[in-house]
């Protein structure tokens, strides 16, 4: 089974992981998440979406707005992009799930937990997370 964990946003993270081990970490954007997605058989995917947990902030553009001046980050837009991605999926009939966030994660603990030695940013390890505790039960 090939697990694929997909951070969502203008910087879309995506990990790939086969048997248990990360395969690749990548940025990119929507279309070229959707572009990995296709490479592979979609009978063996298992697609991992993560999604704010801050859907109250979406709801009122104040405190969107706010949240895009201090992080940078658009939840409206990173919700939005969720949801495409799971209509995509369900029109697909691709195998996906949704998670919320658990937290941030340092370079160094990544390394440590996965065993990914190349570089990495929050978008990735954010993406490499999701398949990791899909892996490791959690």
């Amino acid at each position: 089974m090939i697990i694929i964990g997909i951070d969502p946003g203008k910087h879309t993270g995506i990990a790939v992981a086969k048997d248990g081990k990360l395969i690749s970490l990548v940025e990119t954007d929507f279309w070229g998440c959707l572009d990995i997605i296709n490479s592979y058989d979609k009978d063996t995917l298992l697609c991992i979406i993560e999604l704010p947990s801050t859907k109250s902030v979406w709801h009122n553009e104040a405190k969107n707005k706010r949240a895009i001046q201090r992080t940078g980050v658009n939840v409206g837009s990173c919700i939005r992009e969720a949801e495409l991605l799971v209509e995509y999926f369900k029109k697909h009939k691709i195998n996906y799930t949704t998670k919320h966030p658990e937290g941030k994660i340092n370079s160094e603990r990544f390394k440590q937990l996965t065993g990914w030695t190349k570089a990495t940013n929050p978008h990735k390890r954010d993406a490499g997370m999701l398949c990791f505790s899909a892996f490791n039960g959690k």
